[in-house]
C-alpha cells in the first residue's frame, strides 16, 4: 500500500466514528471545495488589495485637507471667534468626503476619548465642531464605528500651536467596496456550485452506480449468511467495465470465501475459550481440597450480601468455624488423615445449609458459613448448634481409624455485631475463640486404637438441613 493510500485509509470517516458519506457526496464536496476556495482566494486578494489602496489614498487626502483647513481657520482661532470658525468648517467641508471635524484649543492631540462631531456643549475642550448631516446614519455611521479614518493638523500662529484640527473621513466608499466584493464572491460561488453539480452527475453515472451495485451485492451476501457463519455465494460480484472496479469485485469474491473459512475457525475457538473460561471461573471460586468457596469468592459474596442487606434493611448471620483438635489428628494419623477430616467437615457443613447459603474455607482448618434471610436474630444460635451436631459424626480415616470431629462455632449477626465485612468477621472470630477457651476445661480423651477425638459424646442423628425462618 502506497503512502497516499495509507493516509487516506487512516483518515477515513469510519475510522474517526463519523457517518460515512457516499462516493457521489465525496466527489461533489471535493469539487465544491476546489471551486469555492479558488473563488474566495481570488476575491479576497483583490478585495484586500483594493481596500488597502483606497485606505491609504483616503488617509493621504485627509491629511492634506486637515493642513489646508488649519491655514483657513487660523485667524478665527487666534481671535477665538467660535461662530466664524464653525461657519468656515461648514462652508469648506460641505462638499468634501468628510463626516466630522472639530477644533480644539491648545497643543494636545485630538486622539483623546471624546468623539469628533459632538456638539459644543458635549465636549468642554472643543472650540468648534462640524458634523455632516448625512453621517448620522447609513454607510457613514457604520464606517465611523468600524473603520475610522482620522487625520490631525496643528493651527500655528507666530510659531506656536494655538489649536489642533481633527478630521474624520467619510469611509462609506471603503465599506461599499467591501460589500460589492462580497456580493461578487457569492455570485461566483453560486456559478461554481452549478458547474460542480453538472460535473458530479456525469461522474456518478460512470463510477457511483457500479459502486452502488457492488454495495447492494455485499448487503445481499450479509443477509444470506447462514447462522453458522458460512456465506451462500449464489453469484459473483457485479462487474462495472472499469479496471479498478472490476478488480475490486474479484478481490471481494475471494475475500468472501476467506472470511467464511476464518469465521468458522473463530467460532470453534470461541466455544473452546468459553468452556475454558467457565472451568477457570469455577476453579477460582472453589477450594481445591474441599470443594467449598474460596476465601476470595466468599468475601465477594459477603460484600454483595452486605450491600443488599444495607439497602433493604435485611438480616443475615455469619458463622466462623474452627476444627477442634485438628493438629492432634495430623500428628497422630498424618496429613492425609487431616485432609480427609477437612473434606468431611466441609461436606457436612454444605449439606446442613440451604442452596442459597454459602460455605467457604478461609485456610487451614478455618471455615465460614453465610446464612441469608434471617427473620429473627434469635434463630442464629440454634443454627450454630445444628452445624456442630451435623459435623460430630464419625469419620473413617485412610488408615482405618475412626474419629469424631468437633468444631467451635463463632457467631456474628448483621447489623447487631457490625456493619462491614471486617467488623462481622472480627466479631465472629472473637466469639469462636471465646467458645474454644471455654471448652478447654473439658479433659482431652485418652489415646487408644481410635483417635483421641473419638471419645467425644455419642453423636446425635444427622440433623436435617437448616430451614431459617
Amino acid at each position: 500500500m502506497s503512502k497516499r493510500l495509507r493516509h487516506l485509509w487512516g483518515a477515513s470517516p469510519a475510522a474517526q466514528g463519523r457517518p460515512v458519506p457516499s462516493v457521489f457526496e465525496l466527489m461533489r464536496a471535493a469539487s465544491w471545495r476546489i471551486g469555492w476556495l479558488s473563488v474566495i482566494s481570488v476575491g479576497l486578494v483583490l478585495t484586500v488589495g483594493a481596500a488597502l489602496l483606497l485606505h491609504l489614498s483616503t488617509v493621504r487626502n485627509l491629511e492634506l485637507q486637515a493642513r489646508s483647513l488649519a491655514y483657513s481657520v487660523e485667524a478665527a482661532v487666534v481671535f477665538q471667534d467660535r461662530q466664524a470658525t464653525e461657519n468656515l468648517l461648514q462652508e469648506l467641508l460641505r462638499h468634501e468626503p468628510i463626516s466630522a471635524a472639530r477644533v480644539r484649543l491648545g497643543p494636545q492631540s485630538l486622539s483623546a476619548p471624546s468623539q469628533p462631531g459632538a456638539s459644543g456643549s458635549e465636549a468642554v475642550d472643543d472650540f468648534a465642531c462640524y458634523r455632516k448631516p448625512e453621517a448620522a446614519g447609513g454607510w457613514a455611521w457604520l464606517a465611523e464605528h468600524l473603520w475610522p479614518v482620522r487625520a490631525e493638523a496643528p493651527v500655528l500662529a507666530q510659531g506656536q500651536v494655538q489649536a489642533v484640527v481633527e478630521l474624520q473621513a467619510d469611509a462609506s466608499a471603503l465599506l461599499s467596496l467591501m460589500s460589492w466584493a462580497a456580493a461578487g464572491v457569492l455570485l461566483a460561488m453560486g456559478l461554481a456550485g452549478v458547474a460542480v453539480l453538472r460535473v458530479s452527475q456525469r461522474l456518478a453515472d460512470r463510477l457511483v452506480l457500479p459502486l452502488q451495485a457492488l454495495a447492494e451485492y455485499s448487503r445481499q451476501m450479509r443477509q444470506l449468511r447462514e447462522p453458522q457463519g458460512q456465506f451462500l455465494s449464489l453469484r459473483s460480484a457485479p462487474r462495472a467495465g472499469v479496471r479498478e472496479l472490476d478488480q475490486l469485485s474479484a478481490d471481494f469474491d475471494a475475500l468472501l470465501q476467506e472470511l467464511s473459512a476464518h469465521q468458522q475457525q473463530l467460532l470453534r475457538e470461541h466455544d473452546a475459550l468459553r468452556h475454558a473460561h467457565a472451568e477457570l471461573s469455577d476453579q477460582a471460586a472453589r477450594d481445591g481440597l474441599t470443594g467449598v468457596a474460596t476465601r476470595a469468592h466468599f468475601e465477594r459474596v459477603l460484600a454483595s450480601t452486605l450491600s443488599q442487606a444495607s439497602r433493604a434493611g435485611g438480616c443475615f448471620s455469619l458463622f466462623f468455624i474452627d476444627a477442634d483438635h485438628f493438629k492432634t489428628i495430623n500428628d497422630e494419623h498424618g496429613h492425609e488423615a487431616g485432609d480427609c477430616v477437612l473434606v468431611a467437615v466441609a461436606q457436612r457443613l454444605s449439606r446442613s445449609v440451604r442452596a442459597q447459603d454459602l460455605v467457604g474455607r478461609l485456610g487451614g482448618d478455618e471455615f465460614v458459613v453465610l446464612v441469608h434471610g434471617l427473620r429473627q436474630a434469635t434463630n442464629a444460635p440454634a443454627i450454630a448448634e445444628q452445624l456442630r451436631h451435623a459435623v460430630a459424626q464419625p469419620v473413617t480415616l485412610p488408615n482405618g481409624a475412626d474419629v469424631v470431629p468437633g468444631i467451635s462455632v463463632g457467631l456474628a449477626i448483621f447489623p447487631t455485631h457490625g456493619l462491614s465485612a471486617a467488623e462481622l468477621m472480627k466479631a465472629a472470630d472473637q466469639d469462636m475463640y471465646q467458645r474454644k477457651r471455654a471448652a478447654r476445661s473439658v479433659p482431652a480423651p485418652g489415646s487408644s486404637s481410635r483417635s483421641s477425638l473419638e471419645a467425644a459424646p455419642t453423636p446425635r442423628p444427622t440433623p436435617r438441613p437448616l430451614q431459617p425462618d
